[in-house]
Parts: structure tokens; sequence; C-alpha cells
């Protein structure tokens, strides 16, 4: 398949507004090498939606292969656990603890249920939009500032005579 001309319509995934409107504005051989958005007026490396596509259409260098490899061996998200959507959403704060199945209101992703905690201070979060990983459980440190003690020995040195 012949891919298009210098100057021709093309879809690609704009990084910037999200659109696929472009226009081919270079080419390596047969390689679509860059292109033109049509509503941002960004230019860009030629990308597709399908990450393996992207490896057809780049040179055969080490990193695409090894990047494609890693896209396609990333396992699946975890499933939504079950919520009771009867119970109100808890308004999301970094100092709050939450469980899986929960449902969270957060002020800029809006409403979400919590899938899981990948680590300590974290939580995933599935939203409309997609998942997020927040922090969550942080609490203000309890330890004390040392306090400076005068005439006690340092063990690496002889005690002082007073």
């Amino acid at each position: 398949m012949a891919t298009p001309a210098v100057g021709e319509d093309i879809d690609a995934l704009c990084g910037k507004c999200g659109q696929v409107w472009h226009v081919v504005m270079a080419k390596m051989g047969d390689r679509i090498a860059k292109v033109v958005c049509k509503r941002c007026g960004g230019q860009h490396l030629y990308r597709t939606e399908n990450p393996t596509e992207a490896v057809v259409n780049k040179s055969a260098g080490v990193r695409s292969k090894a990047r494609a490899a890693r896209v396609a061996a990333e396992p699946p998200a975890a499933p939504i656990p079950a919520f009771d959507p009867s119970k109100p959403p808890r308004p999301y704060s970094v100092q709050d603890s939450f469980v899986a199945g929960e449902r969270v209101v957060h002020v800029q992703f809006g409403t979400g249920v919590v899938v899981a905690s990948p680590g300590p201070g974290k939580v995933e979060i599935a939203f409309p939009a997609g998942r997020r990983v927040l922090a969550s459980a942080r609490t203000v440190s309890t330890l004390a500032r040392p306090v400076l003690l005068k005439n006690v020995p340092i063990a690496d040195r002889p005690p002082s005579k007073l």
C-alpha cells in the first residue's frame, strides 16, 4: 500500500489537541516522518492510534520495537469492583484512606470507584475519563525535632574534662 505524498491528508494522533486531521509535512523514502495538525497547527512526528502500527511506520530502531513489546506485554487493567450505588460517594481528600469498591467524588475528575491500592499512600480510582493513581492517607509527621544535649559524650571522641 502506498503512503500519502507530501501535502496530502492523513489520519495521525495529535498530542496537543487529540485530533486526527493532519497533512503530511515530510517523508523519508516511503515512510511518513512529520505531519502538521489541521486543527491546532502543531508539527510532530507521525503517530497512529495503534502502537504496533507506529513501529511499522517508523524506521527499524531498537527503541520503537522495545516500546511496542512493552505496550503489548502490559497486563489488562483490573476490573472495577462491585459497589453500592445507593451509598453516596465520599469527597476525595489526601488525608483519607479508601477501600476497594468505595465511590469517591473528586473536584477535577468527577465521581469514580476505588479499584485498588498500588502502594502505601496511593489509591487507584476508575473515573469516567480513565483511571488515576492519587495520594491517600497522608499524615503529618509525629517526629519531634531533636534536642541538643550538652555534656553528653560522643562515642568517637574521648570524654571532655569538666
